[in-house]
């Protein structure tokens, strides 16, 4: 008998890329893909199979029944101001604790966690290098909702499975884009500004590289956590010059903020003005230990914005 695996968020950027990736792996019998808000484009293999259910959904534990891994991407990563933070949380924190207690109720052998490198604490990682996996993930109270909801996700995922017997993976991986980026680069070109005297290091993986490392997971005993990054950074400057932005408004960080604030208060901006914050945070991550597993990036950082749409 092959390998079941139970994707959460398998209508979502990631989800949608680890489906297509684990249907051509031929140790993988079936794949049940979750689903809410957003319906999936048709499977495109028979060992697919998709289901329509809330991640808070009390019957989770039953639809995971007979899986043998979980591998959990459902997450509020964009955020609309007509969605309330307590739904937000609610549906970040206490879904991913239910996805983990059906796992364990379902007594799963591997949990793999699409974490990212905003767990770790803003504070301790603001304009540093070769962040490594050492470093504390955040205490959840920054200003930043994203890196707050990763942290405490996080922290929660480790306290309910530490005693399951279930091998828990963090895969962290930093911004991803590729062939089916639809949102993150389109932000960048939307929101292009530039902060006189900035110019932050900024790194891209390719989708393909976070697929190859949550494969890679599969296949090996691999507890803990682990950045998804490339070798390598670029300058703020040179990302916007390799999607096509050729004049990025300069202006004051004060007026960034703002205009960032009222396009997503009043206009139906889904980038919230911490990713502002986030961008020019000036941070770095080292990919050192995953690679010590046998995995290694295929894709630069240029080479993975270049294959953006």
């Amino acid at each position: 008998m092959g390998m079941k695996v139970f994707l959460t968020g398998a209508s979502g950027y990631l989800g949608s890329v680890l489906t297509a990736h684990l249907a051509n792996l031929p140790e993988v019998d079936a794949i049940t893909g979750t689903y809410n808000s957003t319906t999936p484009q048709p499977p495109q293999s028979t060992k697919v199979t998709y289901v329509k259910l809330d991640i808070r959904s009390p019957d989770l534990a039953h639809a995971m029944a007979g899986h043998d891994v979980v591998i959990h991407t459902a997450f509020i990563v964009l955020w609309w101001a007509r969605m309330p933070a307590a739904t937000r949380d609610d549906i970040c924190l206490n879904g991913t604790c239910n996805v983990a207690d059906a796992a364990i109720a379902n007594r799963v052998r591997r949990f793999l966690y699409a974490s990212s490198v905003a767990a770790y604490d803003p504070l301790l990682v603001t304009g540093k290098e070769a962040i490594d996996e050492e470093c504390p993930v955040g205490t959840g109270v920054s200003p930043q909702y994203y890196f707050n909801c990763k942290a405490v996700a996080d922290t929660r995922l480790v306290e309910a499975l530490s005693s399951s017997g279930i091998t828990l993976t963090r895969l962290r991986p930093t911004y991803i884009t590729g062939l089916h980026d639809r949102t993150s680069v389109k932000s960048f070109r939307e929101n292009r500004v530039q902060i006189p005297g900035r110019d932050p290091r900024i790194q891209f993986v390719h989708e393909d590289d976070v697929a190859s490392a949550f494969l890679h997971a599969l296949g090996h005993d691999m507890p803990g956590a682990y950045n998804v990054v490339p070798d390598d950074f670029i300058r703020l400057s040179d990302m916007y010059r390799i999607i096509g932005v050729t004049s990025p408004r300069t202006v004051p960080a004060w007026l960034a903020r703002l205009v960032a604030q009222l396009r997503w208060r009043y206009f139906g901006s889904s980038t919230h003005p911490m990713w502002l914050d986030a961008l020019y945070g000036d941070t770095t991550f080292s990919n050192k230990k995953l690679r010590a597993t046998g995995w290694a990036p295929r894709y630069d950082t240029a080479a993975a914005l270049r294959s953006a749409p």
